[in-house]
This record gives structure tokens, C-alpha cells and sequence, in this order.
């Protein structure tokens, strides 16, 4: 499995070897096809610095610019300028899937304020405007006075990287994934992402506050269950496992934490990573975090790990992701919708 990470003291990196060499390899290698990636950040880092981001990278950027700028050249021609353009031209570059994103302004834009309100790197700034200007050159100018365009409207291009463009939404997501949000939870697992973000000094075995709280195989339990969760049910898995975990955490709940007595989801996580924990040596806040106590108070859980992590994953399995968290209808997204300027 590809591990995303810049430095690690030596000590903590054999700790997360360690544990992800708790799981059988098999798993590990069904969990690389369904494409978990598991990145670790230290420091001041954000997703946007590390190589994971390379997944999202927009490919054929000038492809994208020229088949968008022949739509919007004559359409923007046929109408007057002062013409309400800003959702249809949104609904259209989103059915596309296009990476580029609408702004509308009434007044003049001042671009360097504008890349630092989108968070665009200093050292990226200037490829920034001079794509941005490009892209909207055919209905734009730029003036003494700022940044125009002739019906108010204008596009976002990509934002550059040091792995790629990003389109602005995947740019804002990684940017604002920091290195000190994921180790203010520990650890995170984005489902829709199939992307497990540990924090570096969680880690190792003398971590801060951790005991024997083996957050990357936490972590990645999580990202199981969605993997197992997503596959078809002929697998034996699919909604078999949602309904046999659901079974085990109903007869009986916390085995290691409070936290798992109101969400089978850290009911599952805490039990993958009970199983694949040793006893910690020394003191230790959480001494019930291995296999026997599991084995003790949910036998049934127990059971049912024992049958998933002896059998081994069909070669031709393909599981779906499960759709990203959305916004009830109506709701403003701000990570999508149009971008409004004074």
C-alpha cells in the first residue's frame, strides 16, 4: 500500500510499518485496488503538500480550456452584457465535470487579493493570474483599475501545485487540510476520498496521549468497512457485513472506549484495531486495547474478524465508494457553488 509522507524520526516509522503490517497482506493489497491512500502529515503541512494530491490532479488542462472557451466565445457574443449568466453557466461547466469555477463580480478584481483569498501559494501566485488571465481572455480585459470582464462572469482555473493543478474545489479541500486539524481528531478517515490523514506524532509508540491507541490500524478499520461495505453482496460482503457488524455492536457495544456505544462505524474501527493489537507493556490508559479482551466481551465480534482476516479477498473484487456527505437541498455549498465578488 502507498504510504504519503515527508520525514519521519526512524523510531516512528517502523511503529506505522508495524501496524500496518498487522493486517494480513492480502487485505492490505484489497484496500491499495480499492485505492485507499494513507497520508501522513507533520509539521505545517497540508494535503496540498503532499504527494496524495497527485491523484487529483486536473489532466489535459489546456484540453479543457479550449473546448470550454469555444462554447463561451459565441454564447457570450449572442447575449447582452448585464444578462443573469452566473447558474446556467455554472450547471453547464458542472455537468461537464469541467475544473474550472464560476466568480462573478460587479466591480474591478484585484487578482493578488483574489489568489489569496482562494489560498494559492506565493510561490505559485504568479502562474495563478497568468492562467487565470488566459483562460478568460477571449471576454476579459485587465485595466489600471483591476480585472474585468465584459457580462460579469469569469473563470477559476486550476490552482498550481507543487503535483499538479487542482481544480479550485480539490485545491480548498487540500489546502485546508491541515496537519494540526488531523491530529486535533487523532486521525480521520474521508470515505468518499478513500483517503485515511494521520498526524505524525500519533504514531509512534511513545506518542502523546496514546497508549495503546494504534491510530493508523484504527484508522485504516475505517477504511475497511467502507471497502467491505461498498462490495457487491455475492462477495459474501456488501450488505452482509453491514448487517453482521450491526449484529455484534447490538449485543454488545464498548469494549475499549465509550465513543463506540453510539456509532457502529467506531464500533468496527475500534474492533479491527483491538484485534490486530499486542498487549502494551507498562502502564497504559487504555490496557483493554487487545485481541483477548475483544475475544471476552464480543465473542460474536471476535468470530466474525477471525472469518475476515483468515479468508482472502476475490482477485476480481471492485467495491464503490460511498457518496461524499452532502448538504441538505438548497443549501449553499461552499466549496462549489459560484464564487460572488464586490
Amino acid at each position: 500500500m502507498k504510504v504519503h509522507v515527508s520525514q519521519l524520526p526512524a523510531s516512528t516509522r517502523r511503529a506505522l510499518e508495524r501496524d500496518l503490517q498487522a493486517f494480513p497482506q492480502p487485505w492490505l493489497d484489497f484496500m491499495d485496488s480499492y485505492g485507499v491512500q494513507l497520508v501522513v502529515l507533520d509539521g505545517q503541512e497540508t494535503l496540498a503538500d503532499s504527494t496524495a494530491v497527485a491523484r487529483e490532479a486536473v489532466a489535459d488542462e489546456a484540453g479543457w480550456k479550449a473546448r470550454v472557451q469555444s462554447v463561451l466565445v459565441p454564447a457570450l457574443a449572442a447575449v447582452e452584457p448585464g444578462t443573469p449568466l452566473v447558474d446556467h453557466l455554472h450547471s453547464y461547466l458542472d455537468d461537464q465535470g469541467s475544473p474550472f469555477r464560476v466568480a462573478s463580480h460587479h466591480s474591478p478584481v484585484n487578482l493578488d487579493e483574489l489568489a489569496a483569498q482562494r489560498n494559492v501559494g506565493e510561490a505559485y501566485r504568479q502562474q495563478w493570474r497568468e492562467e487565470l488571465l488566459s483562460l478568460n481572455a477571449p471576454w476579459s480585459f485587465l485595466g489600471p483599475d483591476g480585472f474585468q470582464s465584459t457580462h460579469g462572469v469569469f473563470l477559476l482555473p486550476p490552482v498550481p501545485t507543487a503535483h499538479g493543478w487542482l481544480s479550485d474545489r480539490d485545491y480548498q479541500n487540500a489546502v485546508t487540510t491541515t496537519a494540526e486539524s488531523v491530529g486535533e481528531s487523532l486521525g480521520l478517515n474521508r470515505g468518499a476520498e478513500q483517503r485515511v490523514l494521520l498526524h505524525s506524532r500519533y504514531l509512534g509508540d511513545d506518542a502523546p496521549e496514546i497508549g495503546g491507541y494504534r491510530v493508523a490500524i484504527h484508522e485504516m478499520g475505517h477504511a475497511l468497512d467502507y471497502a467491505l461495505e461498498g462490495l457487491p453482496d455475492s462477495t459474501g460482503y456488501g450488505q452482509h457485513h453491514k448487517d453482521a457488524v450491526l449484529a455484534c455492536f447490538e449485543e454488545a457495544k464498548s469494549f475499549t472506549s465509550d465513543r463506540a456505544d453510539d456509532s457502529v462505524r467506531e464500533f468496527f474501527a475500534e474492533a479491527v484495531e483491538a484485534y490486530l493489537t499486542e498487549p502494551s507493556q507498562g502502564f497504559d490508559f487504555r490496557p483493554d486495547n487487545h485481541q483477548a479482551v475483544l475475544r471476552e466481551r464480543n465473542p460474536r465480534m471476535a468470530a466474525y474478524l477471525d472469518h475476515l482476516f483468515q479468508s482472502v479477498p476475490g482477485a476480481d473484487w471492485m467495491s464503490k465508494p460511498p457518496a461524499p456527505v452532502g448538504l441538505p437541498e438548497g443549501f449553499p455549498d461552499p466549496d462549489r457553488d459560484p464564487i460572488y465578488l464586490g
